[in-house]
């Protein structure tokens, strides 16, 4: 079990990898080294964008993380742009939560204006900033997938959301994946 910060593991074992894309990446390259396990869950809290119908609390689990990127920028197609989720392991996931499988977007920071947010939501449900990284570090290592509960709406208001609604979105997740683990 990992998590971007220390608070959305509560009292389960887990690990905080880092919170953003290059310190997740980090931290999950060094969880994966150390521990050497056979699967990984990063539990957190994430936005919802518009039109997924995902309310505040609710749990999703994560079957594909894209890489966000904004109207200006390219990737270069050497590097991917999207990182899939252990199949097995996400619909296992979704079924014992009874949980949607949802496609991630995953930036540098974020979105912070309802029309980024509704292009976003053109080819994902969520945003979560650690998603893409942990899945694209573990791919070759473990099977991966993430299991987030809604703390906001992505647009204008999601860091005023997220603050409001944070605890009880990481009580929920916490809860998840206590379902999941028997803990």
């Amino acid at each position: 079990m990992v998590a971007a910060y220390a608070p959305e593991l509560g009292a389960l074992v887990g690990r905080a990898v880092g919170v953003g894309i290059v310190a997740a990446a980090a931290g999950t390259e060094r969880a994966l080294a150390e521990e050497r396990p056979a699967r990984v869950i990063l539990i957190g809290t994430a936005g919802a964008l518009p039109g997924s119908g995902l309310a505040i609390g609710s749990i999703v689990v994560v079957a594909r993380a894209l890489l966000i990127v904004r109207p200006g920028e390219y990737v270069p197609g050497i590097l991917s742009s999207a990182a899939e989720a252990d199949a097995a392991l996400a619909d296992e996931c979704a079924r014992k939560l009874a949980a949607p499988l949802v496609t991630v977007a995953s930036g540098i920071g974020i979105t912070s204006s309802d029309e980024e947010a509704a292009r976003l939501a053109a080819t994902a449900q969520v945003e979560h900033l650690e998603s893409f990284a942990m899945l694209s570090v573990a791919r070759h290592r473990a099977a991966a997938t993430a299991v987030l509960a809604i703390a906001n709406v992505v647009g204008k208001n999601a860091h005023d959301e997220w603050r409001a609604n944070r605890e009880r979105a990481e009580a929920a997740a916490i809860a998840a994946a206590r379902a999941l683990t028997g803990a």
